[in-house]
C-alpha cells in the first residue's frame, strides 16, 4: 500500500509557476508536470486561509466544520473573537488516519493548534499564540527534541514589522531562514519517525506574495521601477527555493510513495477596495458614521487617532517573542482591540450593512442578533436585494470600469449547521481588473478623509506592507505510481484531496465529505480494479479547545499598555 506525502504551499499559483517553469526556471515543478496529474485548485469560496485549510482537512466546506476567518463576530455584539483549530467542528484527516492505525506526521498547517493526539505527531500552525504555548506540539517532547538541534523553532518569519521598520533586506532573509528551517525539520522528521502519510506547509509564499508583489507586479497602483529593481526578483526567488525543497523531499521519497504538492489559494494583486466597503456603504445610505451626528470628534476617535500611531510603534518595535507571550496570556484583548479597529467610527443606530474592512464580506445589521440591528427579519431579503443591485453599479475611481464580478449570499455558497457564521454577502471582485479604488460621490469622499485621519489601520490593511491578496485557485500537482503522466485534470477542488488521500491509502471516506476522489488522476488499472469505500458520518465533534476568558480587569491593564497585536506579525 503506498505512503502518502502532502508538499503543502500556501498561497501557491500557476498563474506564476506555469511562465517560470517554460522559462526553466523552476525544474522540479517542471519534472512534476511532466510526470504527473496536475489541475488548478479551487480553493473555498472567500478564499481565506483558516475556512481553506481546514476544509482541505476535513473535506467539508465550512458551513460543516464551523471555520471561516482568523475571527468569528459574538452574537448580540459588534465583538470579534479570535479562533483557533480547536473550534473546529470536524474530524481532521489525521484523527481520522490516526484511528486507522496510520502514523501520521503533520507539520505547520495552518489551524491546528492546538495539537490533536495523533498516531505519530504533529507541530501547529500559524494559528498557535507561540512556541512555548501549551499544546503547540505533540508528543510535547518533539519541541524539545528540535530545537536541541535546529535552533529555536521558527513559526513564522514575522515580515511586518521589518517592512514597517524599512527593513526589508532583513524581512527577505528571515524569510529565507524560515522556509531553511521548515526543510531541514521536515527532512530530519522523514527520517527519524515512521509515517504512511507526511505533510508540511510552507507559509513562505504566502507571505512574501502578500508583501512583495507590488515590486514584481508593473501595473501596480503602487509599483516603483527603482524598488522593483532591487527586490523585484524576491517572490521568484522564494518559488526557487521552494522549488529546491520539493526535490530534496521527492528524492527521499521511496517509489511507492505519492507526492502530493497543493496550495489552500492562488495570489494575485491586492486593491483598496475591501478596505474601502464602509465608505461605499456610507454613500448608499446603508451605514452612518457617528462624526455626523456629532459634528466633532469625540474622545472615542482621539483615542483611536492615538491608537493609529501606536500600532505603527508597535508592530515594528515589538519583539515577536513578545507578541505571542502577550497573545497566550491575554487573548480576550486581542479579540477587543480587533474589533475596535475593524469597527471604529460605525453608528450602529442608523446602519442597515457594515464591513470588517479587510475582506469583501458585508453583514446585515439584523435586529436580534446584533446588539443595535435596524433591519428586520421581515426586510432582510430586500435589504439583501438593495445591495446586489447596488454593489453591480460599483465602478473603479480611475478607470470608471465595473469592477463587481458577482455577489453571493452566504446561502449559495455554504451548506450546514455553522452557515450563520458566515458574513450574509461575500463580493467577487473582477480579477483582471486593474482596481485603484471605489468610486466614490465627493461628499462621500471628504467623510471617508475624516474618518481615516482617526481610524488605525490593521495587519493586512496598511498599502505599505500588504500589496498581493488571495485568488480562487491554488495549485494541484500528483505524482507516484497510480497516478497519470502529464495530464492536466478537468477539475479539482481543494475538499477533494481528503477523501483522495483516505482513498489512495485505501480507508473508508465518511459519508458527510463534500469532496470526491480524483479518479481521473488514477492511471486506467487502477480504475478499473478499484472502486472507493464510503462510511457513514460520524456527529459532529464538540469543540477540541474553546479557550480560556480573562477578566475585565485584567484586558484593561494590559489594554493600557498595548493596544494591537494584530495577527502576530
Amino acid at each position: 500500500m503506498p505512503k502518502v506525502f502532502v508538499f503543502g504551499l500556501d498561497g501557491a499559483t500557476f498563474d506564476l509557476i506555469l511562465p517560470w517553469v517554460a522559462e526553466g526556471k523552476l525544474p522540479h515543478f517542471a519534472r512534476l508536470l511532466a510526470e504527473g496529474s496536475w489541475s488548478p485548485l479551487e480553493s473555498v469560496p472567500n478564499m481565506r486561509s483558516p475556512a481553506a485549510w481546514t476544509s482541505f482537512m476535513t473535506g467539508q466546506n465550512p458551513g460543516k466544520h464551523g471555520i471561516f476567518e482568523f475571527y468569528e463576530p459574538v452574537p448580540q455584539t459588534y465583538g470579534l473573537r479570535f479562533v483557533h483549530g480547536g473550534m473546529r467542528k470536524s474530524k481532521s484527516l489525521w484523527t481520522l488516519l490516526s484511528e486507522q492505525g496510520k502514523r501520521v506526521g503533520v507539520i505547520n498547517v495552518p489551524m491546528t493548534y492546538p495539537a490533536e493526539t495523533v498516531n505519530g505527531f504533529l507541530i501547529a500552525g500559524l494559528d498557535a499564540p507561540g512556541v512555548e504555548s501549551s499544546g503547540f506540539c505533540y508528543p510535547p517532547q518533539l519541541m524539545r527534541e528540535l530545537q536541541e538541534r535546529f535552533g529555536p523553532y521558527i513559526l513564522e518569519p514575522g515580515l511586518t514589522g521589518y517592512l514597517i521598520g524599512g527593513k526589508l533586506d532583513l524581512a527577505v532573509q528571515k524569510l529565507r531562514e524560515e522556509l531553511a528551517q521548515k526543510e531541514a525539520i521536515t527532512t530530519y522528521l522523514m527520517q527519524e519517525y515512521p509515517w504512511d502519510f507526511f505533510m508540511v506547509v510552507f507559509r513562505s509564499l504566502d507571505a512574501v506574495q502578500h508583501c512583495f508583489w507590488k515590486f514584481m507586479d508593473p501595473l501596480h497602483p503602487q509599483h516603483d521601477p527603482d524598488e522593483a529593481a532591487r527586490y523585484g526578483t524576491v517572490i521568484l526567488e522564494t518559488y526557487q527555493q521552494i522549488d529546491q525543497s520539493l526535490g530534496k523531499i521527492w528524492a527521499m521519497l521511496d517509489e511507492e510513495t505519492v507526492l502530493l504538492v497543493m496550495s489552500d489559494h492562488g495570489f494575485g494583486r491586492k486593491h483598496p477596495a475591501n478596505n474601502q466597503l464602509n465608505h461605499w456603504l456610507a454613500s448608499q445610505g446603508f451605514l452612518h458614521y457617528t462624526h455626523e451626528r456629532e459634528g466633532k470628534k469625540t474622545v472615542q476617535e482621539l483615542s483611536l487617532a492615538l491608537l493609529k500611531h501606536l500600532y505603527r510603534f508597535l508592530i515594528g518595535k515589538t519583539p515577536r517573542t513578545a507578541k505571542e507571550k502577550l497573545a497566550r496570556w491575554f487573548p480576550q484583548l486581542r479579540n477587543r482591540v480587533q474589533s475596535r479597529l475593524c469597527f471604529a467610527h460605525i453608528d450602529w443606530s442608523r446602519t442597515k450593512a457594515y464591513s470588517d474592512t479587510l475582506f469583501p464580506n458585508i453583514w446585515i445589521n439584523l435586529i436580534g442578533r446584533e446588539a443595535q440591528g435596524t433591519v428586520s427579519p421581515e426586510e432582510y431579503g430586500e435589504v439583501i436585494d438593495q445591495l446586489r443591485q447596488a454593489l453591480a453599479g460599483c465602478r473603479d475611481a480611475v478607470s470608471g470600469r465595473r469592477i463587481v464580478e458577482r455577489v453571493f449570499h452566504r446561502d449559495e455558497l455554504y451548506s450546514g449547521p455553522y452557515v450563520e457564521k458566515a458574513p450574509d454577502l461575500l463580493i467577487r471582485w473582477k480579477e483582471d481588473e486593474v482596481i485603484q479604488g471605489i468610486a466614490l460621490p465627493d461628499q462621500e469622499k471628504e467623510a471617508a478623509d475624516a474618518v481615516e485621519e482617526t481610524r488605525p489601520l490593521i495587519p493586512g490593511e496598511d498599502p505599505r506592507i500588504i500589496s498581493g491578496d488571495h485568488r480562487l485557485h491554488g495549485v494541484l500537482l500528483m505524482a507516484g505510481p497510480p497516478v497519470r503522466r502529464g495530464v492536466q485534470l478537468a477539475q479539482a477542488r481543494l475538499i477533494d484531496l481528503a477523501p483522495t488521500i483516505l482513498a489512495l491509502l485505501d480507508l473508508p471516506i465518511p459519508a458527510d465529505m463534500d469532496g470526491r476522489v480524483l479518479e481521473e488522476a488514477w492511471q486506467e488499472e487502477m480504475r478499473s480494479a478499484w472502486t472507493p469505500s464510503y462510511r457513514d458520518a460520524e456527529p459532529a465533534s464538540p469543540p477540541l479547545h474553546p479557550g480560556e476568558d480573562y477578566s475585565k480587569e485584567e484586558e484593561e491593564e494590559i489594554a493600557k499598555r498595548l493596544r494591537d497585536l494584530g495577527y502576530l506579525d
